[in-house]
């Protein structure tokens, strides 16, 4: 077998094959010494099938309460074994019992070392309350007079039963933030740990994205099984859903991350997450309660869709909001690498660190731009895509900021360099720039969600007003400048001419390409009235380089402005969203 034959501590003890330890199996030497256990306590319906339980529940329906119970079978023989026909019965704490039908696509056998899951059923048409205490596989032999019963197992319930009509139920497990789990009922070793919890506003309402690590500690390969996480607010359950479509598979001590979106209603704080499982029972119009089902192929040829079985395994106590968030990096200091979550697949073989991050009120602009500036290394010896990850800035109210990069980015890195990409951040006024946290995330692997996979805690650079312009990785000194107003009476427009004596410094082995910032100046008058602009690149014939250049901004009308005029020189960003710009310095 590729599993090992797993139930929870609740389920039956199993027989001469295997037996349950704290939830661990053990050989068969070791369950012929436990032969006593056996006498207590059998799980045989033959001598080479076992049987244990998965999941039972019980919900409110519209015509009364829908009763189910998914059992686990496992032939510990040699060779391939018939399920022999049985009823299967549940118990009540009033004494009463109810046949249930089974799912018309479960096995009609197994082969040896198989495990099989089988569902079963009923609605029971009544209001009242239901506690189960039991459930028993009852052998019915119709042909005998008179009719003839024989108990081939009976199984106790306690708490592995799902009373999901109750707005309040929760998993008998419950276990706290960031404590790894395993998920009881679920023939796996896996583990899980709750790492990440975020709302995100998105078109269609608010969705909690939920991050959990799974772990693969066994010696082979495993399948993450088939479950969801729900959100529980009160009395209200939100049913979510894992974003990854695909299978996906953990070799042995191999970790990855999963992801589940929920979504909610607006000013919903959920208190707990629902680790759920769900089976499926499929109606056959041949079956009566007493048969036993047909084979895989059943649900096809039944054509009728089938009924979810929904189980409560484990409660997730949500911790503060800020506490379910990625730690920032503290102390964190330009220039340094950002510490990157080592399991995402975004930054592979990239290193990232933020240059520059400038917060600014940019005249005649009734908001603040912040501007973070990120280099991006490649640590490989072959080219990579550049990464596109998403930012977010944190302000010190709490607010989150979503952030814009520069329209366009080279589309690989090659080994050795690195490159700039800048993101841009609009903010309120009241955005004081105090303990700024700045967020990378990962917009792909859970799309169309986010997930951060760093965080650092940082300051904003304080601007000054020095000749030296620092726009990473240029350092760029004003040794002298000189502006004018030139009148051109053919045509009677003005233009104006600055004069600037430059001295440019390049960072060693940083890549500039024509995505890249640029100055930008403009001419304004005494009323702060833009009357025209020039730009000034850092690539291609007319870049900028260090002497003296002349820099003219043409067709100034004289009715249009008030001297004295001066130029305020900016840098200039381009982005999907237009323009940005930072406020440098101003020329008169």
């Amino acid at each position: 077998m590729s599993k090992r034959w797993k139930t929870t501590l609740t389920s039956v003890v199993l027989g001469t094959a295997i037996i349950m330890q704290g939830g661990i199996s053990l050989p068969v030497a070791a369950a012929e010494s436990a032969a006593s256990v056996e006498e207590t306590v059998s799980n045989h319906l033959t001598e080479a099938i076992q049987a244990a339980i998965k999941g039972v529940s019980v919900e409110s329906t519209p015509d009364g309460s829908r009763v189910a119970v998914t059992v686990r079978l496992y032939n510990g023989g040699a060779m391939k074994q018939r399920i022999p026909d049985y009823e299967l019965r549940v118990q009540t704490q009033d004494g009463v019992e109810y046949a249930l039908d089974a799912s018309a696509d479960n096995k009609k056998a197994l082969k040896p070392m198989e495990i099989g899951e089988l569902v079963y059923m009923s609605t029971v048409d009544s209001k009242a309350s239901m506690k189960l205490t039991g459930l028993t596989f009852v052998k019915v032999d119709s042909y005998a007079y008179p009719k003839t019963e024989t108990v081939l197992l009976s199984l106790p319930l306690g708490s592995e039963v799902w009373y999901a009509s109750s707005g309040t139920a929760l998993p008998s497990m419950e276990t706290a933030w960031a404590e790894s789990f395993t998920i009881p009922g679920i023939n796996s070793d896996l583990t899980y740990t709750p790492v990440g919890y975020e709302k995100q506003n998105t078109d269609k309402g608010p969705i909690g994205v939920v991050t959990l690590l799974a772990n693969n500690p066994a010696s082979g390969r495993e399948t993450i099984p088939d479950f969801r996480i729900d959100a529980r607010a009160e009395q209200k359950t939100y049913t979510g859903a894992r974003t990854e479509m695909d299978t996906i598979t953990l070799e042995a001590g191999e970790k990855k991350y999963i992801h589940f979106a929920i979504p909610l209603e607006n000013n919903v704080v959920p208190s707990r997450l629902l680790v759920m499982t769900s089976d499926t029972f499929l109606s056959g119009s041949s079956q009566a309660s007493s048969s036993q089902a047909g084979g895989t192929a059943a649900s096809a040829a039944s054509g009728k869709a089938g009924v979810a079985i929904d189980v409560g395994r484990v409660a997730v106590t949500l911790p503060n909001a800020n506490q379910a968030d990625p730690v920032a990096m503290s102390g964190y200091s330009m220039g340094t690498p950002i510490a990157v979550d080592p399991l995402s697949k975004i930054m592979d073989n990239t290193q990232v660190a933020l240059m520059e991050l400038h917060m600014s009120q940019n005249p005649g602009e009734g908001y603040k731009t912040a501007i973070g500036k990120f280099i991006l290394t490649n640590k490989g010896d072959k080219p990579i895509p550049t990464p596109a990850f998403d930012t977010e800035l944190v302000g010190s109210g709490g607010a989150t900021y979503s952030g814009v990069r520069q329209t366009n980015v080279s589309a690989s890195l090659n080994p050795g360099l690195s490159y700039v990409v800048s993101y841009v951040f609009n903010v309120p006024q009241t955005e004081t720039g105090e303990g700024l946290i700045l967020k990378l995330l990962d917009s792909q692997t859970a799309a169309p969600y986010k997930v951060a996979v760093a965080s650092v805690a940082t300051a904003l650079q304080k601007e000054t007003d020095s000749d030296t312009l620092q726009l990473y990785p240029f350092d760029i000194k004003l040794v002298n400048s000189t502006v004018g107003t030139n009148y051109a009476a053919t045509n009677s427009a003005y233009s104006y001419k600055m004069k600037l004596e430059l001295d440019i410094k390049q960072a060693d082995n940083v890549v500039v390409d024509q995505s890249f910032s640029k100055l930008h100046f403009e001419v304004v008058d005494k009323l702060g009235r833009v009357l025209g602009t020039a730009d000034g690149s850092f690539t291609g014939a007319q870049r900028l380089v260090s002497g003296t250049q002349t820099i003219v901004t043409n067709n100034i009308q004289s009715e249009q402005f008030e001297f004295p005029i001066s130029v305020n020189v900016y840098e200039l960003f381009e982005t999907p969203n237009g323009q940005a710009k930072r406020f440098l310095k101003t020329l008169n």
